[in-house]
Parts: structure tokens; sequence; C-alpha cells
């Protein structure tokens, strides 16, 4: 890895002042993830640079790094992908940059009371390559090796072991993949009472979330603590994000610089977390009653059980907003709605039925959070694909990793969340409105004949279709001859197939109305015009 840290630091420093600083950040992203999920593999190249060179070019990028993001005139982009960079950097804590860091598998290879072959496996696997090119093949060895010698209990000495153990946990930090807890309790003691208290809030909470039970009983109790914990954890990383707001000064000590690393991955560990637990408060929600139980309970006027979803679609909002992705917007959209969440449901608005303009200003909310992650999905395809497909093409990645690279991206991002959030959402409030039961995902119009697609597609010069389930990669299946779907049943914007079908410019639709859908059927293989701004937007020809 030290060759491929080395080429990195020449086209970041030497390209972080110029017009090509975007592109020199974009590709550095893509190939430093590569490396680090083993796409690309790392090899021994005949040199001996111990792996405190590494953890020396690594200080170097990440002051780089936190330099341009601290500036004024760093663009959205540019954020973007130096938060995909920064978990990709080792460590460079002192033990790491001194003349000869994790010196102790050495002495593990010689271990006295281990057999013959397995000191020459620790030697060959392990400590030559770690001392020559480490790389995070070395972890997946060390931790194959230490599954290997405590697989019998009795089998090696428990001194061996504890030293093997200690090894394994050094490499996980030089590497920067200790779990988030780990992460949060190596910055403790560098926190003030404020932030100190907020670290515990969260800490306790993200513990008895770990220590819960999953049973129907304990399911509104987790809804509960779900929110609690999201909420905590956005205390803490707003607190740590103030911590990181000041720029790195020219004299500042190492030891300073690497306390700064442990936080920022900190801050980006938070954000990780923060889409596990947006994706398990959703999946509680649909075990609940989803979108349906909302609208029942708004239509009796009764819109407490908003305020758990709504307050979870705040927290997604505002770790956008943290990482970056157009803060004011962000901001404005969660004061939005705190402000409906407090103000609530009244029986009458002046003249004007209190349900319907409760339910038309909570989806003017909603509206927006949705293009924000429309923009989001859109800003993406800008910077990476070409760039992808172009490095693993040179680099000989599989074709299928090149391809999916991109909603590969959105989908393990909150993002992807919030965009789930909004759907689920605004099915409700459509549903508590009355309205027409469609869902735009790309807009547009063409015309063409409409087919089920089922197993294969229809091969004719201008088609539409519609589909009763979203298995995949319909979309793109039928190359040019697709020019506008409806899918028989609500889809995330963000989904893969949502995604999929705006790369293409495919016009896109889901309907899940009973009758619409059987309007729809009785079209099949009829000439058909397809509009987006229509109220039926599929009608004979």
């Amino acid at each position: 890895m030290g060759t491929s840290l080395e080429v990195m630091c020449e086209l970041l420093v030497g390209n972080l002042e110029s017009g090509d600083r975007l592109e020199a950040l974009i590709f550095s992203a893509i190939y430093l993830k590569w490396i680090n999920t083993g796409q690309i593999p790392c090899f021994e190249d005949g040199g001996h640079p111990r792996p405190n060179r590494h953890a020396e070019i690594s200080r170097l990028i990440f002051r780089e790094l936190e330099r341009i993001y601290c500036m004024k005139d760093t663009s959205l982009q540019e954020v973007l992908s130096i938060r995909k960079i920064h978990p990709c950097l080792p460590s460079f804590k002192a033990e790491f940059t001194a003349s000869v860091p994790l010196t102790r598998i050495r002495d593990v290879a010689h271990w006295g009371d281990i057999p013959h072959d397995l000191k020459l496996q620790i030697k060959h696997t392990i400590q030559n390559k770690l001392h020559r090119n480490a790389g995070p093949e070395d972890l997946v060895a060390t931790e194959a090796m230490l599954a290997r010698i405590t697989r019998n209990p009795e089998e090696y000495s428990e001194a061996f072991v504890e030293q093997f153990k200690i090894i394994h946990h050094e490499l996980k930090d030089f590497s920067m993949l200790g779990n988030l807890t780990e992460q949060l309790e190596s910055i403790k003691e560098s926190f003030g009472d404020r932030s100190l208290s907020a670290l515990t809030l969260f800490l306790e909470c993200k513990e008895r979330l770990d220590n819960l039970e999953e049973s129907k009983d304990a399911l509104d109790k987790s809804i509960d603590l779900l929110l609690k914990t999201a909420q905590s954890l956005n205390a803490l990383r707003e607190v740590i994000v103030k911590g990181l707001e000041s720029s790195l000064r020219n004299d500042v000590p190492d030891a300073a610089i690497a306390m700064r690393q442990k936080w920022r991955l900190c801050e980006i560990g938070l954000e990780d977390y923060s889409f596990l637990l947006l994706s398990r408060f959703l999946n509680a929600l649909e075990v609940v009653g989803g979108a349906q139980q909302l609208k029942e309970n708004a239509e009796s006027k009764n819109v407490s059980s908003w305020n758990g979803p709504l307050g979870s679609l705040f927290v997604g909002i505002r770790q956008l907003g943290l990482s970056g992705w157009k803060p004011e917007e962000c901001t404005a959209i969660g004061n939005e709605l705190l402000a409906w969440k407090e103000k609530g449901l009244s029986e009458k608005e002046g003249s004007e039925d209190g349900k319907a303009v409760w339910a038309l200003r909570l989806k003017a909310t909603l509206d927006r959070s949705r293009r924000l992650t429309e923009e989001y999905s859109e800003a993406l395809p800008q910077m990476f694909p070409q760039k992808v497909e172009m490095l693993g093409k040179a680099l000989g990645i599989p074709e299928n990793s090149v391809r999916t690279y991109n909603e590969a991206e959105i989908r393990a991002g909150v993002i992807f969340q919030v965009s789930k959030l909004c759907t689920l959402l605004l099915k409700a409030v459509r549903s508590t409105l009355g309205s027409q039961g469609w869902d735009v995902l790309v807009p547009g119009a063409a015309h063409g004949t409409l087919i089920q697609a089922i197993d294969r597609w229809a091969v004719v010069k201008q088609i539409l279709c519609y589909l009763k389930g979203a298995p995949g990669d319909e979309v793109t299946a039928a190359g040019n001859n697709i020019k506008g779907v409806v899918l028989l049943q609500e889809l995330p914007h963000l989904s893969h197939l949502g995604v999929r079908a705006g790369q293409e410019k495919v016009i896109f639709v889901t309907c899940e109305d009973d009758d619409k859908i059987a309007d729809i059927q009785k079209l099949n293989g009829k000439c058909v015009r397809h509009n987006t701004t229509s109220n039926f937007p599929v009608k004979d020809l």
C-alpha cells in the first residue's frame, strides 16, 4: 500500500492548488476504495518501506485534505470526495510513525513454544508482507490466523494467543477499522465537559440498543430507543463537527494532527451508524403498519404517531447537512419539520379543514426533502461514472463492480434512508389527502406500445411497459427500446431501479391505486401516450 499512498500523495499535493483539484480527489477516492475493499491487491515490489512510511505519507495527505475541507471555496463535490478518502488512510499515531513500528509480530513469529511450520507461516504470510508493503489484506491474514490459533483453546499457550490478539488489535488500529464505540472511547480524553456529556449519552443509548432483545413486546420500546439514539447521535456529531471547523495551523504538533484524524473518523463513523439506525427504524415502522397506519391515525385526527417518523427524517436531513451537503437547505427543511411537528393538527385552519391544511403543509416539506435527495443522486453521476469506468478498465476491475459503483455509493449512504423515509411519509400524506396514487420518479413524455414485462422484453422499436414487481435491471435490459416504465408498487426514488432509470433517461412512474392499475392493464398491447404531467400518465391513443 505504500507505493499506492505515494502515488496518491503526489497526485493530491500536486493538484490541490490547480484547476484539476476535483478530478484528483475523485480519482483518489475511487482508487483507495478499491484498495481497501481488496479489488486492487497490494503486492511486494522489492522495496522495504516499513509501515512508518505509510503513516508519514498518510499524515501528509490528511493535512492537505483537512486544509482544503476547511476552505471557503471548497465545492460540495470536493467535500463528498474528501469524506470518501479519509476512512481509507492508515493511522499516523506516534506508535506507527516510530522508526520500527509494529514489531510485536516479529517477536510472535519467533515464539518458543509454537510449531516450526506455524512460525514460518506467520513470518511469510504476515510479518514480511507487513514490514515491506502493508495493506488491508494483512489484517485479513491476521484475522484468519487468529481464528486458527483460537479454534482449539488448549492447543497454544495463553500468552502466545494473548500477544497475537494484541497484534490483531494493533493492525485494526493502524487500518482505522475499530468499531464505533472503540473509536469514540479513544477520543474521550480530548473532550470537554459539554462534549463528554453528549458522548456519554450516545454511548449509553447505543449500549441499551445493542442489548435490546428483539421481540414483539419490545417493538415499541425499540422504536423509541432507536429515535432517542439517533437524536443523541445528532447532538454528538454536532459537537465533533464544531470541533473540526477550524483549519490546521502550520505549527500544529504531530500528536494534535493524529487526534484530529481520530475525531474526523469518529464524525464519519457516526454518519455511517446513523444509516443503520434509520434503516432499523424504517423496518420497525413497517412492522407496526407503515404508511397505512399513519394514514389511519391522521384520519382520526391523531397525529402523535407521526412524531417518530418526522423526528427520524429530521435526523437524516441533519446528517446530510453535517456532511456538507447543502447545509443551509438542510437547516431550513429541519426547521420546517420541527415547526409542523410542534403545530400539530387543528380541527380548522380559518375556514379550511385542519387535516387537509396539515397534510398539504407537510407534503410541501416532504417534497422539498425529496428534491434534496434527488439533487444528491444527480450530482454523483456527474462525478464518478466516467472516471470509475476509465480507472476500472485500466486496473482490470470486474465489470460489475465498475457498473454498480455509483448506485452502491448512493444506497450505502444516509441519503438512501432519507429517500425511503420521504417515500413512506409521502405515501401516507397522499392517502390522507385522497390524491391520485401516482408517484413520478423520472418525469417526461413519450408514446409507444404498452406491454407487461415479465421474463423478457419484447423487441420492438419503441415500447412502454408496466411491471408488477421490481426485481433488478429491467430498465436497461432492452437498451434503447424502453421509453417509459409504470411500476405497480411503491419504490424509493433512490432505489436501484430508480437510479438506473434516471441514468438512462427512462420515464418512470409508480402506481398503487387498484382501480388505476386495472385501467392500465386494459391498455396492454395498445399504442399509448406516457406523460407524467397528466392526471393519468398512461392514456390510449
